[in-house]
């Protein structure tokens, strides 16, 4: 599936897994619905060269909407923020010492970035590694701008989280 069939499916798609979602969770998080449909709509993304072997991709995004909502649910842990003001990338231009360690943060973040959920992950690819804009990811995803910003936020937040609780250890 290339891109122009992939943004012609998702805003129904998008509209689809909100109303599903909101059947299950109610009023208990207003904002989970669109958080729900964001991420399955990224996890379709990262799945779109292998979507033409499905038989419905209506009821695959379905399936994922579901057992995503259900496990933010149980995990109670679908509204952590965190900040990352004040986290400025070292210059390895220094002197070597620094260099070996910008090096070994690099090692590490790449683990952390390889074991963040596919969602998370394509959405840092797509905007830090592809180099897609904002605006570009909304359009695949089905999604606003405004919705795009805060789940990068919330996968760099989910980053730091794990590389701090790295260096704890």
């Amino acid at each position: 599936m290339d891109r122009r069939e992939f943004e012609s499916i998702a805003p129904e798609l998008r509209d689809n897994i909100v109303t599903t979602v909101r059947r299950i969770v109610g009023p208990a998080d207003p904002d989970l619905p669109d958080d729900v449909a964001q991420d399955t709509l990224l996890r379709l993304w990262t799945l779109r060269d292998e979507l033409d072997s499905y038989r419905s991709i209506h009821a695959l995004a379905m399936v994922m909407a579901r057992n995503r909502a259900i496990d933010l649910l149980r995990s109670g842990h679908h509204d952590r923020h965190l900040s990352l003001d004040g986290y400025d990338s070292p210059d390895p231009a220094y002197d070597p010492h620094q260099a070996l360690e910008y090096s070994e943060a690099g090692n590490r973040l790449s683990g952390i970035l390889a074991s963040l959920p596919s969602a998370q992950q394509a959405l840092i690819k797509m905007r830090h590694i592809d180099g897609m804009e904002i605006d570009e990811i909304a359009s695949v995803t089905g999604s606003s701008s405004g919705a795009i910003r805060t789940m990068l936020s919330r996968a760099r937040n989910h980053i730091k989280e794990l590389f701090l609780q790295q260096n704890m250890n």
